[in-house]
């Protein structure tokens, strides 16, 4: 019993030791098998799997963050895209531009929409915000047009319910097929494919998004076991025992099989590792395989109550940040700053305003001229178009015209530099610069802004000055005007005398001249002879020193004309 035990116990310690000792000799054979030879091969920043390596992304240039941001903006895109959306961005960003935003974020969530204003927006986004970092904070869904918008900005972060692609055109009633659905297609991949190489992203999966007639495979080179992701249109002749193209189509036999084609012998060769999207499918990625094909940086949940959370945290954002909502009063903003709006408050104000001054004292005509002032200024300075010292330089220009007017004689250096002033000031508050620099042009939209204010300012000025002319004409001489005294209605020559014989009203005459004492702008002083009487001019305004002659008289009231 005694032998049986010790042999059971030596049997025991054997099949501890062995498996020991085993495991213990084979540690040192496994550590150089965890980095394979083919490992050595990869370059620098390379992706490296268990079947191979992917070549590190192409270096593209994006914006600079600074470590700590201060002025960060959120656009919400949250329903289908139309023009409204493009409009509605096109305002935002502007504000943006306006209040030197260091990072915009794109809050997506919508299924898709019209495809031009999809093709406004992406063309926003890389020409006139290539110097301000945009990011894409997929919340939820940027599916079709939010897709392409997505690939457009200079990074992507999904939400972990996030879902991304499946851009393919479709037409509501009919259905694509052939030339028409390639016609819609080709500019769709192409945009894809120019955002793909903007931003780094491997071009045959973002096409794929668009064409659902792509395969996309993943394929290895046998050498270097670098691995790529590739269109199997593209690849099907360079890899080794490639699956031959299949078709829905039923082919009629022939009399005699065709022999297999050759295949190029000096060209890499490359095996299919797995098939990544098969032809009749479209790519939607979710947020993990987003970031396992490259277009999409991290994965950063999204808090009902404060959504924005973690990306304060990722980019280190100070306050905010803030968020652009559409509200009545940003749409009615909108309306107010269209360049054609803004084109008739300024024919309005110069109109009224030129009526003010053939009106005895102030009434509604100037309060109507000031209140389209009010709105033409306050509109640009809320959507970002003006700044401080904008309005600052146009209410300067504004007073020294008004003492050039009112207070000093003759028209001289205080009311050129008034129009001028006024005029600076117009043109600076149509282009969204940012505080702290000049209001010039330096992309195509600040160019558009400015050329569309100009017109519309011009367009603005020349219809005041047209209108002035046929007011000045036939105003006067509307009764409702002339009776509620809005007007100085031009008199006729009347028998009627003042009451007092001595009064000097009796010894003027029509066609008689005088001196103007004081500026007729329309009521002044006129000196006849050696008397000093009120007089009112027709003509507009005249100046004090001028020659004048009475053209009517009737009872106390002298209209003159400057000679």
């Amino acid at each position: 019993m005694q032998g049986r035990s010790m042999k059971r116990f030596s049997v025991i310690i054997l099949c501890v030791l062995f498996p020991v000792v085993d495991a213990s000799s084979a540690a040192p054979a496994s550590q150089p098998a965890s980095r394979p030879a083919w490992a050595s091969k990869a370059p620098k920043g390379a992706t490296i799997t268990e079947d191979g390596w992917f070549a590190p992304k192409p270096k593209v240039q994006k914006p600079p963050l600074p470590k700590k941001i201060t002025k960060a903006f959120v656009i919400p895109i949250r329903e289908p895209i139309k023009d409204k959306t493009f409009r509605a961005m096109k305002r935002k960003v502007i504000r943006c531009r306006a209040r030197g935003a260091q990072l915009i974020i794109l809050d997506m969530d919508t299924y898709g929409g019209e495809v031009k204003a999809a093709l406004d927006i992406t063309g926003l986004l890389k020409q006139d915000l290539d110097d301000i970092y945009v990011l894409c904070y997929v919340r939820t869904n940027a599916i079709s047009a939010g897709a392409m918008i997505a690939l457009a900005c200079d990074e992507i972060i999904m939400n972990p319910v996030g879902k991304l692609g499946d851009c393919a055109p479709i037409a509501l009633g009919t259905k694509l097929e052939g030339v028409e659905r390639e016609k819609i297609e080709s500019p769709l991949r192409t945009e894809f494919e120019e955002s793909a190489e903007r931003s780094g992203y491997n071009t045959a999966l973002a096409t794929s998004m668009v064409s659902f007639d792509q395969e996309v495979w993943e394929v290895r080179n046998i050498e270097t076991h670098e691995l790529r992701y590739v269109l199997a249109e593209e690849y099907r002749n360079r890899v080794l025992d490639a699956p031959e193209k299949t078709s829905g189509k039923s082919e009629k036999k022939s009399k005699a099989p065709k022999k297999p084609t050759p295949r190029p012998v000096k060209q890499p060769q490359w095996e299919l590792m797995r098939v990544v999207l098969a032809e009749g499918k479209l790519l939607t990625m979710t947020p993990k395989k987003g970031v396992e094909y490259g277009f999409v940086t991290d994965i950063i949940k999204a808090p009902r109550d404060n959504p924005y959370a973690g990306l304060r945290e990722h980019f280190n954002i100070a306050s905010g940040p803030v968020v652009l909502k559409d509200t009545w009063s940003e749409d009615m903003v909108d309306f107010l700053t269209h360049p054609v709006v803004a084109g008739i408050l300024m024919a309005l104000m110069l109109l009224f305003g030129y009526t003010e001054m053939h009106t005895p004292g102030f009434g509604v005509f100037g309060a109507i001229a000031i209140f389209c002032l009010v709105l033409l200024l306050t509109s640009q300075f809320l959507v970002g178009l003006a700044q401080w010292w904008e309005l600052g330089i146009l209410l300067l220009g504004v007073l020294l015209i008004m003492l050039e007017i009112f207070v000093i004689p003759g028209f001289g250096v205080a009311g050129i530099s008034g129009i001028l002033l006024c005029v600076v000031g117009l043109l600076a508050m149509v282009v969204p610069n940012a505080p702290g620099k000049l209001p010039i042009p330096s992309n195509p939209l600040d160019w558009e802004l400015f050329s569309s204010g100009l017109l519309s300012l011009s367009l603005g000025f020349i219809a005041s000055l047209i209108a002035a002319a046929i007011l000045s004409r036939y105003l006067p001489k509307i009764p409702l005007f002339t009776k509620s005294k809005l007007i100085l209605a031009p008199v006729a020559a009347s028998d009627d005398a003042p009451r007092s014989e001595d009064s000097p009203m009796l010894k003027i005459q029509v066609g008689q001249t005088g001196q103007t004492e004081s500026m007729l702008r329309p009521v002044g002083r006129v000196r006849f002879g050696d008397d000093l009487l009120n007089a009112v001019s027709e003509g507009g305004v005249i100046e004090s020193g001028r020659t004048v002659r009475v053209l009517h008289r009737d009872g106390n009231r002298i209209v003159v004309e400057e000679v």
